[in-house]
């Protein structure tokens, strides 16, 4: 791939007679800026501004539905995310309160349409997304995804998006992550 675009670039310096077609040199430029598309989004963004006040562990974590956000696999997404640092989670509407259940999280996300390549379809994408953790009312922890300059992450899944935010969200569970298995997280004790 390197030699086309070598071979590309260098073509009108060479002295001689060169032919090139014109669709061939596009259809390289697009194959190249595909691969770069693809590859990069893999990795979204880091966290952008996170603050964590609290870095204990969390074992449960009750999630206040935002009706808002409209991605149907946002709280999904997030659910499975905080599985994997070992936190049950469970989700309650928005006005009324979380019983039993001292730490809360809010969420915003911000979504937009568009055409993937190739299809003609309009799917949806998230651009933007909030993490709130809070403890008695009190903030623990915040964190915010925004989709990249150059919207390299844009088809990126929901969970890729938010994996991050949860990482920096619960630095408490660092442990945790590398064996999160049901039956080694019932035997653990400390944390809420």
């Amino acid at each position: 791939m390197r030699t086309i675009i070598i071979a590309t670039l260098l073509a009108p310096a060479l002295s001689g007679c060169v032919v090139t077609s014109t669709s061939a040199l596009v259809d390289a430029a697009s194959l190249v800026g595909y691969a770069a598309s693809g590859v990069k989004s893999m990795s979204p963004n880091p966290p952008a501004n996170p603050i964590v006040y609290s870095k204990d562990p969390i074992r449960e974590i009750c999630i206040e539905w935002n009706g808002a956000v409209a991605l149907s696999d946002f709280v999904p997404g997030l659910q499975g995310e905080l599985l994997k640092h070992g936190v049950q989670s469970r989700v309650y509407d928005a006005g009324t309160q979380a019983l039993a259940c001292p730490v809360t999280m809010s969420y915003t996300g911000y979504v937009k349409w568009d055409t993937k390549v190739f299809s003609d379809a309009y799917s949806p994408y998230l651009t933007y997304a909030s993490l709130t953790l809070r403890r008695d009312g009190r903030v623990l922890a915040s964190a915010q995804y925004r989709i990249g300059s150059f919207g390299q992450d844009k088809w990126a899944t929901v969970g890729e998006k938010l994996a991050p935010l949860v990482d920096a969200l619960l630095p408490g569970n660092s442990s945790i992550i590398a064996d999160n298995s049901p039956d080694n997280n019932r035997g653990m004790n400390g944390g809420y």
